[in-house]
């Protein structure tokens, strides 16, 4: 059984659209190269809204991690506030892998998404528009919103 990697949690930015997106960057420390998951909540969710926990227990397996807050949320940029734009958080997306392509500390040619939530559904999507990327994981997937609410009756 291996150990746990210790690791250093940068804040980070990154532009998107007309604006920037706020996020964490957990990198493990002794890895030379690690591949890389950017974590990505649900509608109008946060990445303090316990993303870290996972994107600790990624850099404590030596994997990487970004998780972000999508435009118009806490503390990332973009106006109005609290705007629930699923073509902007897909754009979102899009711009924290090109973040992470920028990136010379982590091996971008192993990428991969996760999603809880609705950005579980995101992360579907996102896999598709990617075919690079090495993985996609949704957790709990909010995919479908008519199939959701019928599901949950009156």
């Amino acid at each position: 059984m291996s150990t746990a990697h210790s690791f250093t949690r940068q804040d980070i930015t990154f532009p998107s659209g007309d604006s920037t997106c706020a996020g964490w960057l957990y990198l493990p420390t002794g890895v030379t190269s690690p591949p890389v998951v950017v974590l990505g909540h649900g509608l109008g969710a946060t990445r303090e809204m316990r993303l870290d926990a996972f994107a600790e227990r990624f850099a404590q397996a030596g994997i990487a991690a970004v998780a972000f807050t999508y435009r118009h949320f806490g503390d990332s940029g973009g106006h109005p506030r609290q705007l629930l734009s699923i073509r902007r958080q897909l754009a979102d997306w899009d711009a924290a892998l090109a973040y992470v392509s920028s990136r010379t500390d982590v091996d971008r040619s192993r990428v991969a998404v996760w999603g809880s939530s609705f950005g579980g559904g995101h992360a579907i999507t996102v896999a598709a528009r990617h075919p690079e990327l090495r993985a996609a994981v949704a957790q709990c997937p909010f995919t479908d919103g008519l199939a959701s609410a019928l599901a949950l009756g009156p």
